[in-house]
């Protein structure tokens, strides 16, 4: 594995909620059903006011990547409005990716920062929609239906197929005791090719009115690439539209 396609593992984190858009169709208790459900996970992050309280938070952590065998400094910035800055330090390269609503960009220790496309951009659009989802599944942008029951870390879930509008395809699995979301698992398709990728959530704790979880294992294809232990969050720090801007690449 390239030490490059580190992009196609980073695709992830965070949290995940409650919607109101559910398939058509459905029998009508079906739907009350998952809907209950929607509201208890929304309860477990601290509840409809909390979330849409957040409107931008900056986490810091350190990652490893095993198939890398390198480990370092990981930065993210995130602000509504489809807004996402994650800066990636490891002891032997680093990567710098930019996502300013409906474009994407990408730097590397070898490589000038360029506009990227495909499954690069698709990557950055994901992991966008893991950090906005709570807020996403308030406003109804979801479709959702069960995908039955499953494990993570021997723990009972039950797995939802999330759909937007812009044909994401997610799948969401919730601890059927806690209604935290463990794992999510993102699909789209590349060079003919499926791609998935998972990010499963753990050492939950509260920040501020809400709930973060302070490590993420991912995987693309089953294969586990990364681990990130995060350090700090902070919730709406001041952060100019600036850092979004590929020539205000500053750092590095």
């Amino acid at each position: 594995m390239s030490r490059y396609s580190i992009f196609y593992i980073l695709l992830f984190f965070f949290l995940v909620a409650a919607p109101l858009g559910l398939y058509a169709g459905e029998p009508s208790d079906e739907t009350a059903r998952i809907a209950s459900i929607i509201n208890k996970v929304i309860d477990a992050y601290g509840g409809k006011d909390a979330i849409e309280g957040i409107h931008s938070f900056h986490m810091t952590g350190e990652i490893e990547a095993f198939m890398m065998h390198d480990q370092g400094p990981y930065e993210l910035y995130f602000k509504r409005g489809r807004k996402l800055r994650v800066e990636t330090k490891y002891q032997r390269s680093f990567e710098l990716r930019i996502l300013n609503r409906d474009r994407g960009y990408r730097r590397t220790d070898t490589l000038p920062l360029e506009e990227v496309y495909g499954p690069r951009f698709v990557s950055m659009v994901y992991q966008y929609k893991h950090l906005n989802l709570l807020h996403d599944l308030i406003a109804g942008a979801y479709q959702i239906r069960s995908a039955g029951p499953s494990a993570v870390a021997g723990e009972n879930t039950e797995v939802f197929r999330f759909n937007d509008k812009e044909d994401a395809v997610m799948d969401v699995y919730i601890d059927k005791q806690t209604s935290l979301v463990v794992k999510v698992t993102a699909f789209f398709s590349a060079e003919n090719k499926q791609i998935d990728l998972s990010a499963e959530f753990s050492d939950f704790r509260k920040v501020g009115g809400s709930v973060f979880p302070f490590r993420i294992t991912n995987y693309a294809g089953g294969v586990k690439v990364a681990r990130t232990v995060i350090e700090k969050y902070a919730l709406n720090p001041e952060m100019s539209d600036s850092l979004f801007v590929p020539s205000a690449t500053q750092s590095f």
